[in-house]
């Protein structure tokens, strides 16, 4: 591959593109691909919500954007989803799966069937698309590009309350990279987006302060919106990533990159002198 210009090393145009969860991030991304040319097929859990985003997608001028519902913690349904892309277009070349639930609890009271729904969701599910792509699709044509979406509640804690979140989110960046070394072989790659607080619809009951906060605490000074992720998932799907593979790459305004300390320099206190070896209790 010898691709020199932007227009080709970025172009995703003709691909066959599967989108997992029609809601917030999933329909921005479903949009940005059909916007450049992409053939999108949207698939989500909840009944109609799919073909709801693909009527908005069509009314921005891409009408071409198909939409299934099936059930992600399902086994044959993902097999049956990827089966559908195949018999519209012949093959599938890229898999993007946005489908997550969270919840928030305290980790010592956990409600069981809360953490077996967000286990069964963000990684079994993520688990059983992958392979159905894979086996049923990109393994046969010998190429395709899996992008799965994390979070920095992969790579550490965000809150109090989200430890099975988080688990999950760090067991998907894992699967990520299982999945990139079994994989390589076959010409496809599997990278992982790991996003930091993104303004969607799943805030609108959040307190102002919590809002607030959040965006305080990046140092670029405000969470994400969700369409500043189409660039990032347009690269790992377009040729100009051709030599990346197993990565999760944090999309987060710095988050992670850290937060410095910040102190008011004209304070003429100081603090209580440390003990000294006679006085040190052991």
């Amino acid at each position: 591959m010898n691709l020199v210009k932007t227009e080709e090393l970025f172009s995703v145009r003709d691909a066959a593109v599967l989108v997992t969860g029609a809601g917030g991030l999933g329909e921005f991304l479903a949009y940005g691909f059909a916007a450049n040319g992409a053939r999108v097929t949207l698939a989500s859990r909840t009944p109609g919500k799919a073909a709801a985003t693909a009527r908005r997608i069509a009314a921005k001028g891409y009408p071409d954007c198909r939409a299934l519902d099936f059930d992600q913690t399902s086994k044959q349904e993902c097999e049956e989803v990827v089966a559908r892309c195949l018999e519209r277009y012949g093959r599938l070349d890229v898999l993007v799966n946005t489908a997550g639930v969270g919840q928030c609890f305290p980790p010592e009271d956990f409600p069981e069937a809360e953490m077996r729904r967000i286990l069964d969701v963000n990684l079994t599910g993520a688990i059983f698309i992958t392979q159905a792509a894979g086996k049923g699709a990109m393994i046969p044509q010998k190429s395709g590009r899996v992008i799965h979406i994390g979070s920095i509640a992969g790579v550490m804690t965000h809150t109090y309350e989200s430890m099975v979140y988080e688990s999950s989110k760090a067991a998907v960046h894992q699967m990520t990279r299982s999945f990139a070394v079994a994989w390589a072989r076959y010409g496809i790659n599997v990278n992982c987006i790991a996003p930091t607080w993104i303004n969607t619809p799943m805030l609108a009951d959040v307190p102002l302060s919590y809002y607030e906060n959040v965006n305080a605490m990046h140092p670029l000074g405000r969470m994400a919106e969700s369409g500043e992720f189409i660039g990032t998932a347009l690269f790992l799907a377009s040729p100009a990533s051709a030599y990346i593979t197993g990565q999760t790459l944090l999309v987060d305004g710095g988050w992670t990159a850290g937060r410095p300390l910040q102190y008011d320099k004209t304070d003429e206190r100081r603090p209580p002198a440390p003990p000294d070896l006679a006085s040190w209790d052991f």
